[in-house]
């Protein structure tokens, strides 16, 4: 049996969480593979289309943190104190680690005040903006607690209505107004805050339709938003000759992020109440009952964080490759894969034998 025999941890959820990771490190990995390639070009295309995908990492990893934190019984202090050290200790070993990293790896200067501009630099940009939202998740909270599924609704219409209006700007007058004044609304009504509630909410949320017409539903959700982001990656490359997506926070990528987690939720849902022995039961099982499978989708999971606090040193270990003893980057668009393979595998390996080292299982970033 695997490890989700047991029934402690939510196996869609650990699924997300390992889709989010690769997404994350596919765009990091993809934007220096564009930066070596001409751009424009079919071999830079077949590169930055990818973007389109690794767009949701961040909005999958706050979505999973909104279902598993919002509508609980805890105590204040103990959330506080449980949620922060698992973040900030190791947060800030790498974080005094990675200008180190850069100077000696990318050619930095080796200075005091080099190192000081390093440590502030934007790699670790998605900790300090979590860092703000467990702040305020206590407050959310109490807000579900009291108002539930219609407060909710409420609170996510207003989120989705205004990411419309300010980020994707389809009303210039009011985007200018908003931003001539600086009423904040961008941030305060179309923040990363709504990912959270969102996540909570698709993962409660009782629907009326089938577990089967729920997935197909959220399958087509992501594959027509998906088209939409591509064509417009597409577009907007050929006109500036530079990566352009939808970035986080916007309708397109939400509703890609959306889709991918319905039909993520409703496919597992859907083969776990229907044991028909078919190709979809057959193919879900492998992942969840193949105790190997099982076990590479857990431990992934476990390590996310501590991956994403450790891919850029490998990443920067091959761009030095690249610069100083044969190229990686520029040779062809199909190693690709195997870069990112690569720095997924050592990240993951990584923060799993920090883990198991009782001294430094601390700064790991396995939780």
């Amino acid at each position: 049996m695997g490890v989700y025999s047991s029934g402690k941890r939510i196996f869609y959820l650990d699924v997300l969480r390992v889709i989010a990771i690769i997404c994350v490190i596919l765009c990091h990995v993809l934007r220096v593979f564009c930066y070596y390639l001409p751009a424009c070009s079919l071999s830079w295309f077949s590169v930055a289309f990818w973007i389109d995908i690794g767009v949701m990492g961040v909005p999958i990893f706050l979505m999973i943190s909104g279902a598993l934190l919002l509508n609980r019984n805890y105590d204040l202090g103990d959330f506080m104190k449980r949620r922060f050290s698992r973040v900030l200790i190791p947060f800030v070993f790498w974080a005094l680690l990675l200008p180190i990293a850069k100077m000696i790896l990318l050619a930095f200067p080796a200075t005091i005040q080099e190192y000081y501009s390093l440590l502030f630099f934007n790699q670790y940009w998605f900790v300090w903006m979590l860092i703000g939202l467990y702040l305020i998740i206590p407050i959310l909270n109490s807000f579900i607690k009291e108002y539930d599924i219609k407060g909710l609704e409420y609170m996510l219409i207003i989120w989705f209505i205004m990411i419309i209006l300010l980020r994707d700007q389809p009303i210039d007058l009011l985007a200018n107004v908003v931003s001539k004044y600086t009423l904040g609304w961008a941030d305060i009504f179309a923040g990363y805050i709504g990912f959270l509630p969102l996540g909570y909410y698709l993962s409660v949320k009782k629907f009326k339709l089938s577990d089967k017409r729920m997935y197909m539903i959220g399958l087509i959700i992501f594959l027509v938003f998906t088209l939409i982001s591509i064509n417009h990656t597409y577009v907007g490359g050929l006109k500036i000759h530079k990566i352009v997506f939808y970035r986080y926070r916007y309708f397109v990528s939400t509703m890609q992020t959306v889709g991918l987690f319905i039909f993520i939720r409703y496919f597992s849902q859907y083969c776990e109440n229907n044991s028909f022995g078919n190709f979809k039961n057959k193919f879900y099982n492998f992942f969840k009952e193949n105790k190997y499978v099982s076990w590479i989708i857990f431990s992934v999971s476990v390590c996310s964080y501590g991956m994403f606090l450790t891919h850029y040193f490998w990443l920067y270990l091959l761009r030095y490759i690249n610069a100083n003893m044969f190229s990686i980057f520029s040779i062809s668009p199909l190693l690709l894969p195997v870069v990112l393979f690569f720095v997924c595998f050592m990240a993951w390996m990584t923060t799993f034998i920090l883990s198991k080292i009782p001294i430094l299982k601390y700064i790991s970033g396995a939780h």
